[in-house]
């Protein structure tokens, strides 16, 4: 996969599986990057009530993933899933919403068993919620812009 590849206007979550292992080899340069970073993901999003929903990039997802903050077998509890899950197999979550008070909630994640995306629903996703707003992002260029015009 040539590095232009990163750039694309958009991914979904099947091609970043597609092509796993050259993310798995690049994350580090990619969450360096900001260009690269910040390549938008179809359907990559948290969006927990009372918070606004915000957009999960590439290198979010990366994050989390590679480090294992979102390991759904052994952090998070699922409560129901739309396929048998067994718990040797990776689920990758990449979408998240819900209500923190309340606990209802559906989450998104590629199955690493199933080779697609499954729905889930998990006990709580207050952890996972703050996990995801703790991740470490470069500066984006065009949010300094637009903090600089208003």
């Amino acid at each position: 996969m040539a590095k232009s590849e990163i750039s694309m206007k958009t991914l979904t979550i099947a091609s970043i599986f597609s092509n796993f292992d050259f993310y798995q080899h690049n994350y580090l340069n990619i969450l360096n990057q900001s260009e690269s970073y910040y390549t938008p993901v179809e359907g990559a999003w948290i969006n927990a009530y009372p918070f606004k929903k915000q957009d999960l990039y590439l290198g979010d997802l990366l994050q989390l993933w590679f480090s294992a903050k979102w390991n759904v077998h052994n952090l998070l509890k699922v409560l129901k899933s739309s396929k048998p899950l067994n718990s040797s197999k990776d689920l990758y979550i990449f979408q998240l919403e819900g209500e923190l008070l309340l606990g209802k909630n559906k989450v998104l994640a590629w199955s690493d068993e199933h080779q697609e995306i499954i729905e889930l629903q998990l006990k709580n996703i207050w952890a996972p919620y703050v996990i995801a707003k703790t991740c470490e992002r470069p500066n984006n260029q065009e949010d300094s812009i637009k903090k600089a015009a208003v």
